[in-house]
Formats: structure tokens, C-alpha cells, sequence
């Protein structure tokens, strides 16, 4: 066999200019995509940083919020930051570092260039690292693309290698989801399409096969991501079938580069391999589901949304007696059903925010080898079938290849396959909506999602930075963000209850998106329950408040709110920053007042029943608490309370106590584990409305026994749960009881 493999593998001028067309053209496309897929992969750069900078994996050398360590099951995150933890005292991402070590040089040279995720001062840019990881992942891809294409040239003519590339990287979650920021599939896929393209090169004589750089290339795939030890596994079975010459090597190789692996895991977290590697994170509690939903579900399915799969799939079946490297064909075809078996195993298996099937974005490579070998032997089968049948074999493969490259696009380029994640509720949450065909994630931003099933009570502030807002939204909002919550895309709405209709007002504060010589008006027609009420007209990019009435004949029970935006507009396409999303107003709050709405300060009204979805969030201060408490007296504690949700806490109760609002507290033991459930109670003085405050004297009893206690703060209604229960945040104050 030859070595001297290059000249050979690009064979002519023209396959080499086809192979950078290939490069520049899908390049283009990805870093033309709006939309970036960021939540895994946050904080991968910073790793980077920390490498370049300080020769460490640990993230503590930068100005990193530092959060209470939460227990997540298998490690300790860093509060409510999933994608770090806690180990011996120091900060850590928690995902793979083979990514992290792989951008080093990318990373080091935008260093160069001064845009880096960490600024001058030590602190985070989240900003930048999206930015910076949008243009990697392009280019990762693109070169991947690339790789597809000098691989086809090995067995397939000029015309089918650049369908075959361009078809891998735009009809595939590469576009969709590994192009979008630097997930740990982002460089797995890529290692394995150059470990795919050596193994071809090999069968047809181009390149002898190197242990070396097999075994390395391989060791780093699973340094990028656990589940790639599949393919590893399966690959060392095809060595040691087909080319056992050179598997000792292979062998010794792999297995230096897991000992380092090892070694570096023992000494950051000791144990030997890190936490996101344990296999204890495999479960079988959804598997049936899960096989299903990895295939056909409209929101993961890897059919459905790569269906050009099914060409494929019949392509081998039909001319299966011509299909050559059969060694190949069970390769793929093992480490395809290996791969579905194994993602199917996670609890979690729709894999979060993401958009498609994010989970098998692994097989990418391994489905356009098994098209190569698919067309390969359907080119050497013999023309028995009239010239018709193949033409339309091959136009159903077009169309197929035509509709996975939309269904894709989809993603890199509607925000709103993103959003459907979190609206109309999240789909963590409701994992359900996974099998929803009425609303898919593919056809979010054309379709809007089905209403809601309840409708939350209006007369209350809804407060748009607050989690007590979502129950009031329906779809076309973002995130929260600290004051505020932005309109996303070109229609926004909300939906509230009324228990009696009558004469309403619309009271809110927003402030529209505005740029002057580019962007001089904001226009907000209002509809009411599908019917026009009026249109505003905002040109001052200032935050005002706003009022529109609501009349009686239009209101129902339940109401929905529809805000047409039609100068809604992207902050990137106005040269402001790179933000994707079509913004139009940042609403501050929002109240729907009619003439029995909330009560003034002082009043007393009874609870007749639970809080609305939304009234349970509140912030606890005690004040002037000493730091040291004697064991088992009864003790006076001074404790501010502020209403936090959009809904008025009433002061009074049922005769028999049921319903009433009131601050309680527990004793946890100095690790936070609880101790004493019930102790002190202390009844409001008068109704609390939204941002209202009240101060209250709560008595409670200290333990018995000396040591260091967490006395922990939480409003409770009776006999229906603590705040803290449904994700209100408690006040927690460290003591020590002598």
C-alpha cells in the first residue's frame, strides 16, 4: 500500500476545489444562521481560559459567582449552575474537557485578537462565548462537511460526493444543533468522520492504517463525550477482525491515553473517572418510550427530522447483494443501534433545550457512511429494472434529502424551535408535549401553541422578571431578565381569568426597541380575545407606563391578549449587538385592574382558598439577629417580609385557621439536612399587595442541644404548602446555639 496518500485521496485539481466549495459554502451557511444553541456547552471556553492562562482545568482563578453547593444526585453543582461543580473545594465544569482542550488553539488565538469569554477583570462574558462558539462549531462543521466529501470521492463519482456532503452537513443535526455552539458531539463527530475517512482510505488502498493516530483519535472522541466509548468498543472489534496486525499497537496506544485520563480525573476529583462519566447516570425508567421518541417522536425523532434516513435505509435493502466493505456496513450499522440503545437509557432522554434529536447527533457520521456504501452499491447493481425505476428511486432520495435539509434549517434559523422548549411551559416539565403532533418544535413560530388550560386570576401585578409571571404566558416572550422580560418575535400573548366581568383596564410599563435613522417606531395593535382593541404607536425608547381599557362586552371568563408587533426586529440584523431574537417591547409589569381588584394597605381580606398559580414567592430578612443563641429559650425575631409574586396575600382565614398566610420556621443542622419541621408562626397584619412589605414578630424556640444550626425563614399558607416548596426562596441565617 501506498503512503504518500494526499495527492492520491484529492486525485484531481477539481476534487480539492470541490472540497473547499464544500468548506466555504456550508461555512457560510452556518455562520449566516441566527440562531445559537448554548445550555451544555456554556462555560467550555472558560475551561480554555483557565488552561491558557493558568495551566489548570479549575474555573476558581476567574470572578465566577460562587453559589451553596447542591446536592444534583451525582455531583455537587454550584447552586442552580448545572454545568459546574463543586470538588475538593475548587470550581469545575461539569461536562467533558476534551472540548475545552481542543479550542485551546482557537481560544488562544481570539486571545490574540482581544475577544475572549472572560474579561479584563476576571469576570464572565456570556455574550462573547456564544459568539466565539458559534464560529468554531462553523468551522468544525464545515470542515466536517469537507471530510464527507473527499470520503465519497473514494468510491463515488464528483456529482454524489458533493450531495453526500452537503446533504451530511445540512440534512443532519450538524446544521441544527453542532453548528450552533460547541457541544461535546460538536468535535466527537468530527473526530469520527477523519476516523471514518482513514478506515475507507485504507479498504480502497490509499492509506495504510496508522495505530497511532487511530488509537489517539479515538482516545479523544471519548474524551469529548462518554457514550462515544461505544464506537470505541466497536471499532477495536473491527481492528481485531480485519486488520489484527496492527491491534497490539492499536491496543498499547489506547490504552496510555486512558491512563492519563484516569490519572487526571483521580486528581481533581477523586475518584477515577469524573462524575459525568459514572454509569450510574443510566437508568432504564422510560426506555420503551424513549426508543420510540429517538425515532419517530415530532420533537426528537431522528426520522422525522432527518427522513432522508429512509432512503438510505432502502437503498441498502434493495441492492444489499452489491454492497461492497460489508466490514463497514456492520460497523456503522453496530454502532448506530449501539448508540440508540444507550441515549435511550437516560431518564433524561430528550436531552433538555434543544431542538431535534440533540441525542443522536453522535450517529451523523456513521448514517452518511452507511449512504456512501448505500449509493456505491446501487451504482455496480446491475440496470435489471426499467431506467424509470431508478429515476424515481432517486427523486424520492431528493426530496427526501430536500425536506431533512428544511426540517434542520428549521432550527438554525426560526428562534422560535428554541423558545418551544420553554413555552408554552417547559418541556422539562411536561415531557408530554414531546409527542405533541398539534404543535411540533419544527413548526414552532408558523403555528401558534395550543391555549392553555388555566387561566390565572387577573387584579393582581404581574411582574415580568418574576417566575410568578410565566403562568400568564402564553407564547412570543423570552426569558426573564432583572427587570424585565422581552416580546420575542412578531406576536406576543398572555391569558388571565376574571371571576366577575365588568369594565377593565389595562395597566403595564414597557419600553419598545428603538434605534434612531434605523428603527424610529414601535407599533402595538392589541387584540382581546381575537377581537381589535386598539393600536399604540411607541417612539420614545424610554420605559412608560401605558393604559387601554378593557371593555365589559369583550371580556370573558377566561381571556387571552395578543400583541401584534410587526416592527419587531432582530438587535443583530440593527448592527446593536448579536442578539438573534425579533425584539419589539421590554415589559416591566402588566395588571389587568377592574373595579374589585386589590385592597389598600391596611385592609383584611379571607382566604378562601389556595393562592393563585403565582403567589407564592416572597423574600424573608431578619433583622438584627444575633449570631449566637442560647439552647432551648424562646426567642423574638424581628423579620421583614416582601411580597413577591403578582398576587395580594390576604391576612385572615377560615374560623378553623385553613388558607391563612402566614411566616413560619425550621431548623436545619449545619449541612442543611433538616431537623425540625414546624416550630414558630406569625400571622400578617393586614393584606400584603405586590412589592408590599410587612414586618412581623416571629417566636420560635431554639434547640436543645449546643452546635451550628441554619435557622431557615419561609412563608407558608396552611394546609397548603410552604413557598419554598414551589420554588419561592427561603431565608436562610447560619447560628450557633450555646
Amino acid at each position: 500500500m501506498k503512503t504518500n496518500w494526499l495527492p492520491q485521496m484529492t486525485q484531481r485539481r477539481v476534487d480539492l476545489g470541490a472540497g473547499v466549495l464544500v468548506f466555504a459554502l456550508t461555512l457560510t451557511i452556518f455562520l449566516l444562521s441566527p440562531v445559537y444553541g448554548f445550555s451544555d456547552s456554556q462555560y467550555t471556553f472558560v475551561v480554555s481560559e483557565s488552561l491558557l492562562k493558568h495551566h489548570s482545568f479549575a474555573l476558581d482563578h476567574f470572578a465566577l459567582p460562587r453559589f451553596e453547593p447542591k446536592d444534583n444526585g451525582n455531583y455537587l453543582r454550584n447552586g442552580d449552575i448545572y454545568q459546574q461543580e463543586w470538588s475538593n473545594g475548587r470550581l469545575y465544569y461539569y461536562h467533558p474537557p476534551g472540548s475545552s482542550v481542543l479550542s485551546v488553539p482557537y481560544v488562544a488565538v481570539m486571545d490574540r485578537f482581544g475577544w475572549s469569554s472572560i474579561n479584563r477583570d476576571g469576570t464572565y462574558n456570556l455574550t462573547n462565548e456564544m459568539m466565539l462558539q458559534a464560529v468554531l462549531a462553523g468551522l468544525v462543521m464545515a470542515l466536517m462537511a469537507a471530510t464527507f466529501f473527499f470520503t465519497a470521492r473514494f468510491l463515488l463519482p464528483l456529482s454524489w460526493s458533493l450531495v453526500i456532503a452537503v446533504g451530511g452537513a445540512l440534512g443532519t443535526p450538524a446544521w441544527s444543533t453542532l453548528s450552533r455552539g460547541v457541544w461535546s458531539d460538536t468535535w466527537g463527530v468530527f473526530l469520527f468522520s477523519i476516523i471514518i475517512l482513514l478506515l475507507v482510505a485504507n479498504l480502497v488502498g490509499r492509506v495504510k492504517l496508522n495505530p497511532y493516530v487511530l488509537a489517539t483519535l479515538l482516545a479523544w472522541t471519548y474524551f469529548v463525550r462518554p457514550t462515544n466509548a461505544i464506537a470505541i468498543a466497536a471499532i477495536s472489534a473491527y481492528v481485531l477482525l480485519y486488520r489484527r496486525q496492527i491491534f497490539v499497537r492499536y491496543a498499547i496506544t489506547g490504552f496510555i491515553w486512558f491512563a492519563g485520563f484516569l490519572i487526571y480525573s483521580r486528581s481533581h476529583f477523586n475518584h477515577w473517572l469524573p462524575n459525568y462519566y459514572r454509569a450510574s447516570r443510566l437508568s432504564f425508567m422510560h426506555f420503551g418510550e424513549a426508543l420510540l421518541g429517538h425515532l419517530i417522536s415530532p420533537a426528537r425523532g431522528l426520522i422525522v427530522y432527518v427522513p432522508v434516513l429512509l432512503f438510505t435505509a432502502y437503498i441498502l435493502a434493495f441492492y444489499r447483494q452489491t454492497i461492497r466493505h460489508r466490514g463497514l456496513l456492520w460497523l456503522a450499522l453496530v454502532i448506530c443501534l449501539l448508540h440508540w440503545l444507550t441515549n435511550s437509557s437516560f431518564p433524561h432522554w430528550w436531552g433538555g433545550n434543544s431542538y431535534g434529536p440533540r441525542l443522536m447527533a453522535g450517529v451523523v457520521p456513521w448514517i452518511v457512511l452507511l449512504t456512501i456504501l448505500g449509493i456505491d452499491a446501487m451504482r455496480l447493481a446491475p440496470v435489471a429494472q426499467e431506467r424509470w425505476v431508478r429515476k424515481v428511486q432517486t427523486a424520492g432520495g431528493a426530496v427526501l434529502l430536500l425536506v431533512s435539509i428544511v426540517m434542520n434549517g428549521m432550527g438554525a434559523v426560526v428562534g422560535e424551535t428554541q423558545t418551544w422548549n420553554e413555552r408554552p411551559i417547559s418541556v422539562d416539565k411536561q415531557p408530554s408535549r414531546l409527542w405533541d403532533w398539534r404543535y411540533p418544535q419544527f413548526l414552532a413560530g408558523f403555528l401558534r401553541p395550543p391555549r392553555p388550560t388555566e387561566f390565572p386570576a387577573a387584579d393582581v401585578r404581574i411582574e415580568f422578571s418574576r417566575s410568578t409571571a410565566e403562568p400568564y404566558l402564553w407564547y412570543g416572550w423570552s426569558g426573564s431578565e432583572p427587570q424585565f422580560r422581552w416580546t420575542n418575535g412578531r406576536e406576543a400573548a398572555i391569558v388571565f381569568g376574571l371571576d366577575e366581568i365588568s369594565d377593565a383596564e389595562l395597566l403595564m410599563k414597557a419600553a419598545p426597541l428603538l434605534m434612531a435613522n434605523k428603527l424610529d417606531q414601535q407599533r402595538v395593535t392589541i387584540r382581546l380575545n381575537d377581537q381589535p382593541l386598539t393600536t399604540l404607536t411607541l417612539t420614545q425608547a424610554v420605559a412608560q407606563e401605558l393604559s387601554v381599557p378593557l371593555p365589559k362586552e369583550m371580556l370573558r371568563t377566561n381571556n387571552t391578549l395578543i400583541f401584534d408587533l410587526p416592527d419587531a426586529r432582530t438587535p443583530q440584523s440593527l448592527g446593536m449587538n448579536r442578539d438573534p431574537r425579533k425584539l419589539a417591547l421590554a415589559v416591566f409589569w402588566m395588571e389587568v385592574h377592574t373595579p374589585h381588584g386589590p385592597k389598600r394597605i391596611g385592609d383584611k381580606t379571607v382566604a378562601r382558598g389556595a393562592l393563585p398559580i403565582g403567589g407564592y414567592a416572597a423574600q424573608i430578612e431578619a433583622l438584627d439577629l444575633p449570631a449566637r443563641l442560647p439552647a432551648g429559650k424562646s426567642v423574638n425575631v424581628q423579620v421583614r417580609v416582601k411580597n413577591m409574586s403578582g398576587i395580594t396575600w390576604p391576612a385572615e382565614a377560615e374560623a378553623n385557621g385553613a388558607f391563612k398566610v402566614q411566616l413560619g420556621n425550621h431548623w436545619l443542622d449545619a449541612t442543611g439536612k433538616l431537623l425540625q419541621l414546624d416550630d414558630g408562626r406569625a400571622a400578617l397584619p393586614f393584606d400584603v399587595a405586590p412589592d408590599g412589605n410587612a414586618e412581623l414578630l416571629l417566636t420560635m424556640t431554639t434547640p436543645q442541644t449546643r452546635g451550628d444550626y441554619i435557622l431557615e425563614l419561609d412563608m407558608v399558607q396552611e394546609r397548603v404548602n410552604w413557598f419554598a416548596d414551589v420554588g419561592s426562596k427561603p431565608g436562610r441565617i447560619k447560628l450557633t446555639v450555646f
